[in-house]
């Protein structure tokens, strides 16, 4: 169970664990904004409090652009717990897993930036003791920032923070965990001196600083977009690809699609994926006055191609009264189906998206430029699990495209069936 919280942050979404301390979005109500709360265990020792909240601290001692501002941290009698900015939560792993590539012309500047922001964070004598790739948080509509702040450390010196956050800047640059792929053997415009300064402070000799000031002078050199790959990186791409697919296939992606998810895929034609032979049925939504436009269809490539198809439009039609639900399961979803949901076509750039609906439903949020051929080629925004009926969630800005809301988990019914029901699904502008 969560601590008790001073009453001005409500919980909204459970976002996950990052080993002993659990993640959720949550209200700021005093200045109505969203933030991120983290919080140990019932479980963890008073020394475990001692070790989270030195690091916490810490890092509130800062105001830097590249590091997750802290606003509020505390003991209670059953855990200890912080309350930080939410900057989107798309990490550098998630990045990783959907295959997306981060252009050399942006990232390297952020990679100047988290480094130059790690020194000032060691200057001040901090240590955060546990930086990876689930540790950095970038998206389009954020800086990369370092984050996770009172994690169990697994090394104790600000030598070895600075080796971390080099291989989780080459591993950004080349989407790839193995430590022998460098940035110029895969991407065009980036040269070699980039990989000199990664591998030297990949090696100890370079500080947070000195790595700042190499990267500074390496970046005028990098793309603006990312270039279409090499010609003659063949056999290192193979070498690339074939340590990716295992490591998905060894730990799965952040979200699970299920093609029977009326909530999985925004409005758009389908692309040939869905094993359907019934029309996908399209409801175009009314103008939800200060809210964004949108039309919805059911999306099912794994099932039948049906999931309550007659009241899909119902999520969009500005009337809490009515609703969408999936079909009841006599066992959880995932003994089916990997998940359920539905596809939104939203006329304009949502900032904000709204989920109304059964309270347990565990969902994740998706986008894509248009429906993949993959469903597992979604970009995952965000997951969590609704404990109210209600919940706003904010999402980096996306340029047109298609927004997905995926079921993973539905709630149990009094007669031990499984169903959720959707009362509305809108996008703020």
């Amino acid at each position: 169970m969560p601590p008790r919280l001073p009453e001005r942050y409500r919980l909204h979404i459970r976002l996950g664990s990052d080993g002993d301390v659990e993640e959720w979005l949550a209200q700021d109500a005093s200045l109505d904004r969203p933030v991120l709360v983290r919080y140990l265990a019932p479980e963890a020792s008073h020394d475990r409090h001692t070790e989270f909240l030195t690091g916490v601290r810490s890092a509130a001692a800062l105001t830097e652009l590249h590091l997750q501002k802290v606003f509020a941290a505390a003991e209670t009698t059953a855990s200890a717990y912080s309350v930080s900015e939410w900057d989107g939560g798309v990490t550098i792993e998630d990045r990783i897993r959907a295959g997306e590539g981060i252009p050399p012309g942006e990232f390297i500047s952020n990679a100047a930036g988290l480094c130059n922001a790690l020194a000032r964070f060691h200057d001040t004598g901090g240590v955060h003791g546990a930086i990876d790739t689930t540790a950095v948080h970038y998206s389009a509509a954020h800086p990369a920032k370092i984050g996770a702040f009172g994690r169990e450390a697994r090394w104790r010196d600000q030598a070895a923070d600075t080796v971390a956050l080099a291989e989780v800047i080459r591993a950004a640059l080349t989407g790839s965990h193995d430590q022998t792929v460098m940035p110029s053997v895969v991407l065009e415009g980036v040269g070699p001196g980039v990989d000199e300064a990664l591998a030297a402070a990949m090696d100890g000799t370079l500080d947070a600083t000195a790595l700042a000031a190499q990267l500074e002078a390496e970046k005028s050199s990098a793309p603006t977009e990312v270039a279409a790959p090499r010609p003659w990186r063949t056999l290192a791409t193979i070498g690339v690809i074939t340590v990716l697919i295992c490591a998905i296939a060894a730990v799965g992606l952040a979200a699970d699609f299920d093609p029977d998810s009326p909530f999985l895929y925004p409005v758009a034609g389908n692309s040939g994926s869905s094993s359907s032979t019934t029309a996908p049925i399209v409801v175009e939504g009314p103008d939800p006055g200060d809210g964004l436009a949108a039309s919805v269809e059911v999306y099912d490539p794994l099932g039948d191609g049906t999931e309550s198809d007659d009241s899909v439009g119902s999520v969009v039609d500005g009337d809490l009264g009515t609703t969408w639900q999936t079909e009841a399961y006599s066992m959880p979803i995932r003994e089916f189906k990997d998940g359920v949901g539905l596809v939104f076509d939203v006329d304009g750039t949502p900032t904000t998206i709204g989920v109304r609906g059964s309270p347990g439903t565990t969902f994740i949020i998706g986008w894509a430029p248009a429906v993949p051929d993959d469903p597992e080629e979604w970009e995952h925004i965000a997951r969590g699990t609704l404990l109210e009926s209600q919940v706003m969630l904010p999402v980096p800005v996306r340029g047109g495209g298609l927004w997905q809301l995926w079921l993973i988990d539905l709630p149990e019914r009094a007669d031990g069936s499984y169903q959720a029901i959707i009362n509305d699904v809108s996008f703020g502008g």
